[in-house]
This record gives structure tokens, sequence and C-alpha cells, in this order.
């Protein structure tokens, strides 16, 4: 009895935060695994909203691509959905592929490892982790982004990008330094970039947070393409004191991950 009482009592206090309007906009959504087509008056129909709020949410996600209007002033599915289904499902099959390597890793070295890939232009996303079991343990919270340039697997990733892709990122991303060891300008990263083909590995420098070193190596398809990045993280000093085996435990994991991508 005590468990019920309990979780209704978590339920009621999340209660408090849930965005109505969101929640709503996400319930129309939901319909389009039922009906391929909806109409504001489908949608008044189905979620007991009135017309004129339905259309207004139907126009929001139209506007930000979610979903598309056809001759017949009804709404489908926009391409979009599909391309964000198709990247949850690649997050998922790495993460299962990836995330027993990064138990090893963090076993092996007492550090922190993490799994981290590059969807958008600019930024990184950690996605998997495996935390250390030493004090002073880096624990990065699953899907926080930065700008990739401040990263050691964001640096790793790019390195192996196109020139194209990595003069657009240039072009795109803010260099303001947050730490006294931030690359300072895109002339700086070319030629960091340029250190981490010819030795195969990056390194995270307290250029995120002073105190804190990461290593990172990137994984990459049998084309050479990079589709993630792993990494080994902790106090800069013992990370220092380590670095071969860090390396180490980080380039046998990329091996073995990189046959099984093929």
């Amino acid at each position: 009895m005590k468990e019920e009482n309990t979780s209704d009592s978590i339920a009621k206090n999340n209660d408090k935060y849930i965005l109505h309007s969101v929640e709503n906009a996400l319930s129309i959504m939901d319909l389009f695994f039922a009906y391929e087509e909806l109409s504001p008056s489908d949608v008044t129909r189905y979620l007991g909203i009135n017309r004129s709020t339905a259309f207004r949410f139907l126009v929001t996600l139209e506007r930000c691509g979610y979903i598309s209007k056809g001759e017949n002033a009804k709404y489908r599915l926009s391409a979009k959905v599909s391309t964000l289904g198709q990247i949850a499902h690649n997050r998922m099959e790495l993460i299962s592929l990836i995330h027993p390597h990064l138990c090893r890793i963090s076993e092996g070295t007492g550090e922190s490892s993490h799994l981290v890939i590059m969807d958008n232009p600019t930024h990184v996303t950690f996605i998997d982790k495996s935390v250390g079991t030493l004090w002073l343990k880096m624990d990065i919270m699953l899907g926080y982004t930065q700008y990739a340039h401040i990263t050691a697997t964001g640096k790793a990733i790019l390195a192996y990008e196109s020139d194209q892709f990595i003069n657009q990122y240039i072009r795109s991303a803010n260099f303001d330094r947050q730490t006294p060891n931030s690359i300072r300008n895109a002339k700086e990263l070319l030629n960091i970039l340029s250190q981490i083909k010819e030795q195969g590995y990056s390194c995270d420098n307290e250029e995120a947070e002073v105190g804190l070193t990461c290593y990172a190596v990137p994984i990459l398809t049998f084309s050479g393409r990079p589709v993630a990045a792993i990494s080994s993280s902790g106090p800069t000093t013992r990370m220092a004191a380590n670095k071969e085996k860090h390396l180490q435990a980080l380039h046998l994991a990329a091996e073995q991950i990189q046959k099984g991508l093929q």
C-alpha cells in the first residue's frame, strides 16, 4: 500500500511540471499512428478540443516541419518524422553495440567512458556512458550537447569529416573560450584536426573545464566516415599519468566496434 501511495505522490508532483499545450500537440502526433490523414475537424472529434485550437496546433506542427498539408486540406506526417525515427533507431543500435566496450574501458581504467555522436552541424550529443569507479569521477548527463571543437570526442569526429563539412562548421561555430586552453579560432582548430588525423586520437586538455582531461578516438565506417567517438575522461593528474593505458583501451575498443559495424 505504501508503494502505491508513493507512486501516486510522485505522479502528482510531476503533474505540476506538465505543459498541457505540449501534451496536446503530442497527442495530435499520436493520432497519426492510427490515421494517415487528419483535418482540424478530425482532431476536434478525437481529442475533444475546439476546432480553432486544433487548427492552431496543426499549423504550428506544419511550420515546425513535422506534418504537411495536402491539397485536400488534410494533414499527414512529413519526412522529418521518418528522419527522427531513423536517428533514434541508429542511436539505439550504436548504444547496443558499443555499451559493452564502454563498460570494459571504465572497468579497466577506473575512469568514465562516453559515447558521442554528431547529428547536428555544430554540436555533439552524449548518448551513452559508463561511469568510473575512482573518486572525483566525470559523469556527464546523457543528452548533453556541446560545440564539437570544445570536446575531445567532437574533435575526433570533426577530424575525419569532409573539408566541406569542416568549413561549414567553422562558419557556424562560436569560438568563445570556456577556459584559457580552449581553441581560440578556426586556424587553431584546423591545425589541431590535422594533428588528430596524424596521431589517431584527440585530447581535451582542460579546454572545457579546468582540472579535467579527456582522450577520444573516432568510430569509423569501412569507408572512413565518422559515425561516433568514444572517450575516457577524468581528473587531469590521473589521466596524464595513465595516458598510454587510456589510449590503448580506446584504440582496442574502436577496432572491435568497427568490425561490428561492417
